[in-house]
């Protein structure tokens, strides 16, 4: 499964039919969670807090989209849209299988690693509304036309 990002303007080195110019990435992690308080006897007076969504954390190796990235950590004050495909190929080519929508974005956190081989790069982003789009896949491997969407805006704590 191969991973894009398009972050606003910045271009990225992937090659990649229907991708290109994108930043590949290596993985991603976002989730969120809320607490929720179940009293021992009284299962139906359970109580939950607002949800807290992580920010989305991509890994990625250097390339020529990371000079951007790492200014952005540093003074970036204008959120940007961002989107990530997580993908698979099939005889037809590439198929999105999930897309997140992120709006307002923010680079929060930049760093880098190396153990003497090509620099991988951590970018973690901050963002005020998240739209995933879950894409199932036909039996034969190819994208179908059915895609669900979750939407959750954190200014309104709307989801739809």
């Amino acid at each position: 499964m191969a991973i894009y990002m398009k972050y606003g303007p910045i271009e990225g080195d992937t090659t990649a039919q229907s991708h290109e110019q994108w930043i590949t990435c290596d993985s991603i992690q976002w989730g969120g969670g809320r607490g929720i308080g179940t009293p021992t006897g009284s299962a139906k007076n359970r109580e939950a807090s607002m949800v807290s969504v992580s920010e989305v954390v991509i890994t990625k190796a250097q390339d020529g989209a990371s000079p951007e990235l790492l200014k952005r950590s540093y003074v970036g004050t204008e959120g940007e849209d961002v989107t990530i495909h997580l993908t698979t190929t099939s005889n037809e080519g590439v198929n999105t299988i999930m897309e997140l929508l992120l709006t307002n974005t923010l680079v929060s956190a930049f760093s880098m690693s190396s153990g003497g081989d090509r620099p991988s790069e951590s970018v973690s982003m901050n963002f005020t509304k998240i739209e995933s789009t879950f894409h199932n896949q036909a039996h034969e491997g190819t994208e179908a036309s059915d895609p669900f969407a979750v939407t959750y805006d954190l200014a309104t704590a709307v989801a739809t």
